[in-house]
């Protein structure tokens, strides 16, 4: 007989012992965060953590160094902030979504985001979902994870195709019925042992068929390859609805090893444009769409705001953060490079990431305090064990095997550190 899944991933309630003392992990449905929330996460940090949140590789946040008497706190400030909307679905609300959507011309999710999550949120069957198990909704161009997902929505054309296990289960829907496909598979994979047998579909031992056949499907090819990370810079200019002077530029940046401070987060609220949303992808990338004016055009129409407005705007009573007025996307940039965030390619750390290292009891080494680019790896992952946490999709592992030696792919014995940089 099998023995029960063991899911040791942490929550707002349940919460990882390490080093730095505890570990909570707040699920952000979509990698989708609101300006607000944004704040209120800030603030979580900031007085009950160490001042900075871990972007984690699919979409949500960790808080770390919490200390012995802060758990209770910490989950009735969340749930005051809508970070906690259930405590029996803390570790059962994991949806990544394609974090480019509804930006450029491409199909939204945000609604479909939201209404997974009501789903989720209103059936006490699915608070059993293990805290590893994965929902994707990728728009058709890709970020959602769908390779590595327990169950997945494609946008295909004017629907959805459902993906179970990572593999393309033969069946499309429309898009206002892709919520109710996805949860009836959800259901069916709790059946068959997910959350108590196992912790993903495709450790069951029919790989997940009849997950795919409660939806009337069949497993097949893999639904898609690795995941690769978001180009640094702007990536996409929409023009604003309301036909005003000010259009929306969407923007990708990147925090350092995947890591914000309270102070970069603030920062990236007060520039967030006005009913957006900032949304994670994988490697620490942040995507940030701007409100800024179009060039050529006023500031503001006649008789509205000058073009010489304050550097701050201050928001309306609940709605969010005070704002910073925009010249352009430059600027923008410019003041978020100064925060310490990475905004183009040539950063030394633009395409390095790692573990939390010293502060995880199992790791060997302090690879956050080493990590580097490694000549001859274009985009290396430090991990101070070889479990290899964080691992981005598109990214090597570089593996500590004590404190002063790692093992890289293609090497048959572990090198040095300083000879590993300078090689």
């Amino acid at each position: 007989m099998s023995s029960p899944a063991r899911d040791a991933c942490p929550g707002l309630i349940a919460l990882h012992p390490a080093r730095d003392g505890g570990v909570a992990r707040i699920r952000l449905p979509g990698g989708y965060v609101s300006g607000p929330r944004w704040q209120a996460l800030a603030r979580l940090a900031s007085d009950l953590g160490d001042g900075q949140l871990d972007l984690t590789s699919r979409g949500n946040v960790q808080l770390r160094g919490i200390r012995d008497s802060a758990p209770g706190e910490l989950a009735s400030r969340a749930a005051a902030a809508g970070l906690l909307p259930s405590a029996e679905h803390d570790r059962a609300r994991n949806i990544m979504a394609s974090p480019l959507a509804g930006l450029g011309g491409r199909p939204p999710l945000r609604q479909l985001v939201r209404r997974l999550d009501h789903v989720l949120l209103a059936d006490p069957a699915l608070a059993a979902l293990p805290g590893r198990f994965l929902f994707s909704l990728d728009d058709g161009t890709g970020g959602a994870g769908l390779a590595g997902c327990d169950i997945g929505l494609r946008r295909v054309g004017e629907g959805m195709e459902v993906v179970v296990a990572g593999r393309r289960a033969g069946v499309h829907v429309r898009v206002r019925a892709a919520v109710t496909a996805a949860a009836t598979a959800a259901r069916a994979a709790i059946v068959a042992g997910v959350g108590s047998r196992v912790t993903r579909i495709a450790d069951l031992a029919d790989g997940g068929e009849a997950v795919a056949a409660a939806i009337g499907g069949t497993l097949g090819a893999p639904a898609g390859g690795a995941e690769s990370r978001l180009p640094l810079g702007v990536a996409a200019r929409d023009p604003r609805l309301s036909g005003g002077p000010a259009e929306l530029v969407t923007t990708v940046v990147a925090a350092p090893l995947a890591r914000v401070s309270s102070t970069q987060i603030e920062l990236i609220a007060s520039v967030l444009a006005a009913r957006e949303v900032v949304r994670i992808g994988i490697a620490g990338r942040l995507v940030v769409p701007l409100e800024v004016p179009v060039p050529g055009l006023p500031a503001a129409p006649a008789g509205g705001e000058s073009a010489r407005a304050p550097a701050a705007r201050p928001a309306s009573a609940g709605a969010g953060p005070a704002r910073l007025s925009l010249t352009s996307p430059d600027e923008a940039l410019a003041r978020l490079a100064s925060a310490g965030l990475i905004v183009s390619p040539g950063h030394e750390l633009a395409d390095v990431t790692a573990c939390s290292g010293a502060a995880c009891s199992r790791s060997l080494a302090d690879v956050r305090a080493v990590a580097a680019p490694v000549p001859g790896h274009p985009r290396p992952h430090w991990s101070g064990c070889a479990r290899t946490c964080g691992l981005p999709p598109d990214a090597e592992p570089v593996i500590a095997v004590d404190a002063g030696r790692y093992l890289v792919p293609g090497a048959d014995q572990p090198v040095p550190c300083e000879m590993l940089m300078t090689r």
